[in-house]
């Protein structure tokens, strides 16, 4: 174990009070003919210097797993937290210092946030829970502050929450912005091959900026987040903890289960997203397409997958031109990727769900503009980079077959493969980290884990946990119909925050499928 003398004391460790000088001679010496590797005192025995070296040496020696063991103890300090709409919070704040590469303990650091919720009810036996955000590059902490906070709430009656951000996001050491964007020209449509080549040179240049920064691309893995909940724990000198993960959380939980199932007591998933389920089934958004287009008849939107056919089909022959209302009636014009793009994003939560079939309807009368508002917000959000998120999607990569499937299903599916777009081409030759397939084999646990899916979710759809639950000799469902990957799969329904508080405590589930409100579509522009 190699010795680090900032962080201990030489009036109170011996190894340490050595000068430079005497310790090199008592090496020397140590390795000189006839002193049997004990240093010389003049009366033949080992004296007190050469018994404090055999220490050290044997401290030296010692396997890299002890050093990697010692973990300094975290440290809280009262911290008042202001949400947006509940007021302050009484929390506690701490900084965690980790590896920054788990395989070199004594390597650079990397600080982390941790703010801790302190419980305010349950009988003091339940362990913490972490809670892990999704993104990936969601800040826990800021998760907490919006109206979610009220579920936040409920599951600290119970025990201790603890709001991680993790490497890379929020107040964990973010690296810096990427200057490098790819820009799209507003009059003409989105090419798919062509935004390719513009957003992986965009990517390269960014890969360059960042390793000019010193930034280690290779730290920002989800096994490396994994380890670092792992050394929470040690520094929180706590049995066990729990995990409570949203989208990409339930990713990084997973992991978690797979590389330290001994330190876990529960794990409650919301919106699953499995070892191999990085690069998503494209015919899953027309599964939802067809679920929601039953839905929308209640609105008044008779056809909403003939609807979207319709529109496909036109701008392939001919691009449109819309006056976004969200953008200043700023002009652009879409082709029909645009339109596969906007659909795939809006088919993913319920605030633009229930904006789409208004847009797809206008757009089949030729009024592109809601259309177009949702296509320019793809394209801004294609053109940049962020170093977290990017270095943790493609070191999770795909399986082999994974990737097979993916392109398969993109050429039934009317989005094509908009939906994982520009993934996972757009990795292809960089030399960038990939966990490889045993980090995405399938996992089997006797972990008592909750997944929790929502009917109408257009990123991690219900087939993602009943792929998983198989694996999983303590798993437990939760249905919850009617919700898509938004708030109401937090609180569309009561029960849910009860269940994953009661969960987390020890207890059984109150039903195993609840429900919320369906979905109300906008049906005109003055409801917008």
């Amino acid at each position: 174990m190699s010795i680090n003398p900032s962080s201990v004391s030489t009036a109170r460790h011996p190894c340490l009070q050595f000068s430079a000088a005497s310790s090199t001679a008592s090496l020397v010496a140590a390795h000189q003919p006839g002193v049997g590797g004990a240093v010389a005192t003049g009366k033949g025995k080992p004296g007190r210097a050469a018994r404090l070296l055999v220490l050290c040496l044997t401290l030296a020696c010692a396997s890299p797993a002890l050093a990697k063991d010692s973990v300094a103890p975290l440290v809280f300090a009262p911290y008042a937290m202001q949400t947006r709409s509940n007021g302050t919070i009484a929390s506690e704040e701490a900084f965690l210092d980790v590896p920054r590469r788990h395989s070199e303990p004594n390597g650079p650091r990397i600080r982390l946030r941790v703010v801790r919720l302190p419980a305010t009810g349950g009988d003091g036996r339940s362990a913490p829970v972490v809670y892990l955000a999704g993104g990936p590059g969601g800040s826990g902490f800021g998760t907490a502050l919006g109206p979610r906070w009220p579920v936040f709430d409920r599951v600290r009656r119970e025990t201790d929450v603890l709001l991680l951000d993790q490497r890379g996001t929020d107040f964990s050491e973010m690296p810096p912005e990427c200057p490098h964007e790819q820009k799209f020209d507003d009059a003409q449509p989105l090419q798919r091959d062509a935004a390719l080549v513009g957003v992986k040179a965009a990517l390269v240049s960014c890969l360059g900026f960042w390793k000019d920064a010193g930034v280690d691309m290779g730290a920002y893995t989800t096994a490396e987040s994994a380890d670092d909940i792992e050394y929470l724990r040690k520094a929180m000198a706590l049995p066990k903890l729990s995990l409570w993960g949203m989208s990409y959380g339930t990713h990084l939980a997973l992991a978690t289960v797979r590389r330290h199932p001994g330190s876990l007591e529960r794990v409650v998933l919301m919106g699953s997203e499995g070892p191999d389920d990085t690069i998503k089934l494209p015919l899953a958004a027309d599964a939802l397409l067809a679920e929601l287009a039953v839905i929308a008849r209640k609105d008044g939107f008779e056809d909403l997958q003939g609807s979207a056919q319709r529109v496909l089909a036109k701008l392939r022959q001919q691009p449109g031109q819309g006056s976004s209302p969200m953008h200043d009636g700023r002009k652009v014009t879409i082709g029909e990727f645009d339109a596969q793009m906007a659909i795939a994003i809006a088919l993913g939560r319920r605030s633009t769900q229930r904006v789409l079939p208004l847009a797809l309807r206008e757009a089949e009368a030729g009024n592109y503009d809601l259309l177009g508002a949702i296509a320019l917000m793809v394209r801004e959000g294609l053109g940049g980079w962020r170093a977290m998120p990017t270095a943790m999607d493609v070191a999770s990569g795909q399986s082999p077959q994974r990737r097979a499937l993916a392109a398969a299903q993109a050429r039934q599916s009317l989005l094509g493969d908009a939906l994982n777009f520009p993934f996972p081409e757009v990795a292809d030759g960089l030399g960038m980290l990939d966990l490889g397939d045993a980090f995405r084999a399938p996992l089997r646990s006797d972990v008592p884990v909750l997944f929790i899916s929502g009917t109408l979710d257009g990123r991690t759809p219900h087939a993602n946990a009943q792929a998983l639950l198989p694996g999983f000799s303590q798993g437990k469902e939760l249905l919850v119909r009617g919700a898509s990957h938004d708030n109401e799969m937090w609180l569309g329904n009561p029960a849910i925050a009860d269940n994953i508080a009661g969960f987390l405590a020890g207890r059984g589930l109150s039903a195993d499928v609840l429900d919320v409100p369906l979905p109300v579509f906008v049906t005109d522009r003055s409801a917008l």
